[in-house]
């Protein structure tokens, strides 16, 4: 089973397509990540993300993978990443 972790982004100069494309694409990156109920308003991001078949997931497992993305796209500023 996968365990799921709801990741919030604030964001600036976000386009809404770019951005659900983003986060979808970051099962492109990492093959053992998972990404759902990707809901993207105004300059907020969220989604919920895990590693599949991995139950015992944390926070800062999925945080770290979203903050090394985001460092290999850079297609928006993101201000604050949290996870939980």
């Amino acid at each position: 089973m996968t365990k799921m972790i709801q990741v919030n982004l604030d964001v600036q100069n976000v386009d809404q397509n770019e951005a659900q494309e983003w986060a979808n694409e970051i099962v492109n990156v990492y093959a053992d990540m998972e990404v759902a109920n990707v809901n993207v308003s105004g300059n907020k991001i969220a989604f919920q993300a895990g590693f599949s078949g991995m139950d015992d997931t944390t926070s800062d497992d999925i945080q770290q993978k979203i903050e090394e993305y985001a460092t290999m796209t850079e297609i928006f500023q993101i201000n604050k990443i949290s996870c939980s």
